[in-house]
């Protein structure tokens, strides 16, 4: 600690302590997965295309009739836009005018410099575009929307895209009933065969993973059925169990985890805040849902991202966000510009199986 005026009694004083930062919960869950490949356009708007193929069953014939054919491919397309999602900042003169940085206590001494503004703002754009693709890929798989709340996308009742009325198909929603010592394992069952039945590319799957809300995640590790069934088959997990601390395989402290019947839950706490400190909490998972997907596949969730509005960029291959920072003639401000241009699809949506506590 360093020693410092005593704000009250210049005449003393005291120590002062390093400056202690109150930053909101960082969730990225879903991002740090990687379930999401990235695609990057050199557009604004896409087109998925999807082929049908036919299954055949070839049946016998006389030799001398003509030969059965194989029937034709079928196709159809969905045009798409690539939601613009703009963050901008300024370094302003008042900014550094007599201030002192105070990050740490040797540098209390020191006034701020651009330098340092830059790169705390910069840190803090980041962290805004990081949380939106979050949301967003949230939002995706518990709704199978895009993320677009200011309604660009389209005008009307129907403000965004939703891939389930898109590509006509109704997800797959199983009551799970965790009260008491009920068997929960035929309606677990139900989970995998939606998931299998739904998936229709012929890719392999390598697991099954859950994403659960803390209400269901508890509901689910508090079942007497389930203690028992990993207190006798999984020893590895029953010591959690008992104490409450599920581990999740290769995540971190955060997340809790249990996999019975060949499907993986992880308790996912994560939200954002709307309205700062004391507003309201948007949890990415509602309360007593869960949500189940395959796991090693490449073609489910994507990300599109498209170019910036800018000469340089128009035409181009897309990067995953932008910055542009100019100084203007009057050497009075200095101007940040950020944008993250992307589009979050669910190729297969009726792959992605919703839960929820009965």
């Amino acid at each position: 600690m360093a020693i410092v005026f005593d704000r009250s009694n210049l005449n003393r004083v005291v120590d002062r302590t390093d400056v202690l930062e109150v930053i909101p919960n960082q969730w990225g869950l879903i991002n740090d997965m990687g379930i999401f490949r990235d695609r990057y356009s050199s557009q604004k708007r896409i087109e998925i295309v999807r082929e049908f193929d036919q299954q055949s069953i070839a049946v016998d014939r006389n030799w001398d009739e003509r030969n059965s054919a194989v029937g034709p491919l079928t196709r159809d397309s969905l045009l798409l836009k690539i939601p613009h999602f703009p963050m901008d900042d300024a370094i302003t003169p008042n900014d550094i005018d007599g201030i002192i940085a105070v990050d740490n206590v040797s540098d209390a001494i020191n006034l701020e410099t651009v330098a340092g503004i830059r790169l705390r703002k910069m840190e803090r754009l980041r962290k805004t575009h990081a949380l939106t693709l979050e949301a967003a890929r949230a939002q995706l798989i518990t709704t199978g929307t895009v993320y677009a709340p200011s309604g660009t996308l389209r005008a009307g009742a129907v403000a965004t895209t939703n891939y389930y009325t898109e590509f006509g198909v109704t997800r797959t929603e199983v009551p799970i009933t965790l009260v008491g010592a009920t068997d929960p394992r035929t309606q677990f069952e139900n989970v995998l065969s939606g998931i299998q039945d739904g998936y229709r590319s012929g890719a392999i799957m390598t697991g099954y993973m859950v994403l659960c809300s803390p209400s269901f995640f508890s509901a689910l590790w508090t079942n007497p059925f389930v203690t028992d069934a990993v207190k006798y088959f999984q020893q590895s997990q029953s010591l959690s169990i008992l104490t409450g601390r599920p581990q999740a395989a290769g995540l971190d402290a955060r997340y809790r985890s249990l996999t019975l019947w060949g499907l993986t839950f992880v308790e996912y706490r994560g939200g954002y805040t709307i309205g700062g400190q004391g507003g309201t909490f948007v949890p990415y998972i509602p309360a007593g849902d869960a949500y189940a997907f395959p796991m090693g596949t490449d073609d489910l969730f994507e990300t599109y991202y498209a170019p910036a509005n800018r000469f340089g960029s128009i035409n181009r291959t897309a990067q995953g966000s932008y910055w542009f920072e100019y100084l203007n003639e009057k050497d009075d401000i200095i101007e940040i510009m950020t944008e993250q241009n992307f589009l979050n699809a669910l190729l297969h949506p009726q792959a992605v199986v919703r839960l929820y506590l009965a």
